[in-house]
Parts: C-alpha cells; sequence; structure tokens
C-alpha cells in the first residue's frame, strides 16, 4: 500500500510535490503542450516525457523557459494551501529534512516560497533543470543525502509518480490534489503520525 510505512523505520528526509501539495497551479495543460509542441516542431503527447528525453538539449532549454513564464504567471494567482505552513513548522520541529521534488523550474518554486514566507523550511530544491523526472530526482535527493531509499518519504499527487519511486524503495504517501481544510487536515495529521 503507497501509504503504508514501517514504524521501525526512521525518516530523515520528505520530498515534497510542489504543484499539488503546496499549492494548486491555475494552468491550462493542454495550451502549454500545444505551445510545447509550436516549439519543438513536432507533436509533443506530455511535458514530463518531453524533460526526460529532451534533458540538455537546446529544445529543453526553449520550452522549459516558455513553460516557465506560464508558471511564473500561475504563482502570481495560486496560494500556500491550507496546513502546509503549519505541517512544515512540525517537521522542523521534528527535526526532519524537507526537500521539494517539482517539474515546475528553480526559479518559479523559489520565488513563490519566499514569497509566501517558506523558504526557510526547505533544504534544497530539486527541479527539472537539474533532474528531468520525478524518479531522477529523487534519486538525486538519495545521492545528496546519502540517506537509504526508506529514510525518505516523498509526497506527491500523482500515482504516476508515486509508482516510478517507490520502484526506488523510497516510501510514497499519495496526497489527494484537491482537499477541502477539513481533509487536508486530516492528510497532514496522517502523514506526521507516520513520522
Amino acid at each position: 500500500m503507497a501509504n503504508s510505512i514501517d514504524k521501525t523505520r526512521k525518516v530523515k528526509a520528505v520530498a515534497l510535490d510542489f504543484d499539488g501539495v503546496i499549492t494548486n497551479l491555475d494552468i491550462d495543460w493542454n495550451a502549454a503542450i500545444r505551445q510545447a509542441s509550436e516549439i519543438a516542431g513536432y507533436d509533443v503527447k506530455s511535458l514530463l516525457l518531453f524533460y526526460e528525453n529532451c534533458f540538455g538539449t537546446p529544445f529543453f532549454q526553449i520550452v522549459s523557459s516558455e513553460m516557465e513564464k506560464i508558471e511564473l504567471e500561475a504563482i502570481r494567482r495560486s496560494q500556500v494551501l491550507p496546513f502546509v505552513k503549519e505541517s512544515l513548522q512540525k517537521l522542523s520541529e521534528k527535526q526532519v529534512e524537507v526537500y521539494i521534488v517539482s517539474m515546475q523550474s528553480f526559479r518559479v518554486v523559489k520565488e513563490f516560497l519566499d514569497q509566501h514566507g517558506l523558504t526557510s523550511f526547505f533544504k534544497d530544491i530539486i527541479t527539472r533543470e537539474r533532474a528531468p523526472s520525478k524518479k531522477a530526482q529523487i534519486e538525486c535527493l538519495l545521492k545528496e543525502t546519502g540517506n537509504i531509499p526508506n529514510q525518505i518519504m516523498l509526497i506527491d499527487d500523482s500515482k504516476r509518480n508515486i509508482n516510478t519511486c517507490n520502484e526506488l524503495g523510497v516510501i510514497c504517501f499519495h496526497f489527494q490534489r484537491k482537499q477541502n481544510p477539513s481533509e487536508a487536515m486530516e492528510t497532514w495529521d496522517k502523514i506526521l503520525n507516520l513520522l
């Protein structure tokens, strides 16, 4: 089960997804994919697959830069989701290192965290510029921290990300993207109780 954890394990680091866990970005991804397709000169089916397949190429840089403009506009309209700040404070009190692993750009995540006074809670931000998939981001985090997989918990709203990162042996928690404040409080309570 994706949300199960062996109580004998000691989670040393929590990796949070950005869009869907910290905030919900209001982006027309179909329009963004059409724009990426125009730039790339072929039909891009998925930005996630495009980033993975084109990482390190000029097309990656151009498309990433254009998507960043869309993402920057979206963060101006986005708010921190309920109970995120309180939960980050509790993670800090438990002395658990907290990271962001995101397919948004570094600039987008950093500006949002700065605007909402959250930057100090995070040890590092790993974005598409450093690692072009969620699995690659978790691998980067494992290498950076020196932790073994079952000492890291990924909290993500994507079942695809949960499934691929589960293969690495990290603890995965599937975070439901749209929650009312009461549900969000219950979810964060569950996460904190697992630690």
